[in-house]
């Protein structure tokens, strides 16, 4: 797979360096979890960050597609930015929201508001070239495998319904559903009801076998490397409308795997 730089937008000003290699992306998502326990405040789900906050998230590193790291504040330094934080790439209910992004939002109407959208991701960069064809969107996606920058703006490990922070082994290959009412986990365990008063299943189109089956049809099509980790399956998301500088005017925090905040509802937050 070919990993010759692609052109990078003339918002990415700062020096760029290169990305970690692909063994060195592969140890740090497969590595414990045990030191993202430490110094994490508590979880809020809506809580505007803290300046400070900002500024430890711009300094730190995302891999772009090209495979060049950049400064997370540069991709919002100059422009009001929506951020949105996927969990993994081979997560269905992540690929059904973005699916409603592709649908939902007009690009045009961005452009005109001088908005920014952008995607982050937790897996390896080799994934993003072909993920970002599943959706035919125009949208830049970016990835941080060592989950510093979710730490840094507050997002959490899976959390239960009571939200309390977990870090349960997942095997890679889930079991099948026990209950023929079963809800689409992308991971087996921590199963959660449906009346979930933080679960956002608008946008949620596939139950659990046809949500795997929609992401092996996808990865199939587009060619998607399947020897590259796709990122922490216990990772959570959430949505932000950061910049122009160290701003944030709309913040959201996943508290289930199903749990993005409606995109038409980020727009609004930022103006659009």
């Amino acid at each position: 797979m070919s990993r010759n730089p692609t052109p990078i937008p003339a918002l990415h000003s700062r020096s760029q360096t290169p990305a970690y290699t692909h063994s060195h992306l592969s140890t740090q998502i497969s590595a414990p979890h045990s030191h993202l326990h430490s110094h994490v405040p508590p979880f809020q789900g809506d809580a505007l960050p803290a300046r400070a906050q900002l500024a430890a998230a711009a300094a730190l590193p995302v891999i772009a597609e090209s495979g060049v790291r950049i400064p997370f504040g540069d991709l919002w330094a100059d422009a009001r930015t929506v951020v949105l934080f996927i969990r993994h790439f081979w997560c269905p209910l992540c690929q059904d929201y973005l699916f409603s992004v592709a649908r939902e939002v007009e690009y045009a109407r961005l452009r005109a508001a001088g908005v920014r959208l952008i995607i982050v991701g937790c897996g390896s960069y080799g994934l993003i070239k072909s993920y970002r064809q599943i959706f035919r969107m125009p949208y830049p996606i970016y990835t941080d495998p060592s989950l510093r920058l979710h730490r840094a703006l507050g997002m959490t490990l899976r959390a239960s319904p009571s939200n309390s922070p977990s870090t349960p082994n997942f095997p890679h290959i889930p079991p099948p559903p026990t209950t023929a009412h079963s809800t689409p986990p992308s991971a087996p365990s921590f199963p959660f009801s449906s009346s979930d008063p933080h679960a956002k299943q608008n946008y949620v189109k596939h139950g659990l076998m046809g949500g795997f089956a929609m992401v092996v049809r996808h990865a199939l099509r587009v060619g998607m490397p399947v020897w590259e980790r796709g990122g922490d399956a216990a990772q959570l998301g959430g949505e932000f409308v950061l910049g122009p500088g160290l701003t944030c005017m709309y913040a959201h925090r996943m508290r289930t795997r199903r749990g993005h905040e409606p995109i038409l509802t980020v727009l609004s937050a930022a103006g659009v």
